[in-house]
């Protein structure tokens, strides 16, 4: 197992910053490995609730249960992957600071054994995918701020289309 801490700042109010991220069915919009994601069953989106992610890693194509452990909005948000090849939990901390958000985010990843055994390799490499992820987050979001396009909700347009493999 790898851990890691990363952060950025975003230029949007907390509230839409969280409900964009807190939102698994946003993920391949800005998380250039996530293909697609399906929630398993209807209803809840809070704490609990199940989805299942398809990535294209440099390893070849893997699929996870993610789940929603834990969500108190609009500070935490802890999601883990599971029942696949690259189990890992993630925890989101969003902070307002002058009409801007805060976001870090600490992770613990396994990884296959080939890559587990060259550790600070693998962790350096993977933060920089997440690092990247966050950049295309925050010029996403930080983009619909100007565009009528975007819904109260935190909705916004997608960065590529869904069949357009890409990597990270």
């Amino acid at each position: 197992m790898i851990a890691f801490e990363t952060s950025t700042r975003i230029g949007r109010p907390i509230e839409q910053v969280f409900s964009y991220v807190a939102d698994p069915l946003n993920l391949a919009r800005w998380n250039s490995a996530v293909q697609d994601v399906q929630k398993t069953a209807p209803g809840d989106t809070g704490a609990a609730s199940t989805y299942v992610m398809v990535r294209d890693l440099p390893s070849g194509r893997a699929v996870n249960r993610l789940e929603i452990v834990a969500i108190e909005p609009p500070n935490d948000l802890v999601i883990r992957a599971s029942e696949g090849p690259t189990p890992f939990l993630y925890h989101y901390r969003f902070s307002a600071e002058s009409g801007e958000t805060f976001l870090h985010l600490s992770a613990e990843v396994e990884l296959p054994r080939p890559a587990a055994l060259l550790p600070q390799l693998a962790r350096s490499a993977v933060r920089r995918g997440v690092d990247a992820n966050f950049a295309a987050l925050k010029a996403l979001l930080e983009g619909q701020a100007s565009r009528a396009s975007m819904s109260p909700g935190g909705t916004a347009p997608s960065r590529r289309s869904r069949h357009s493999p890409s990597r990270s």
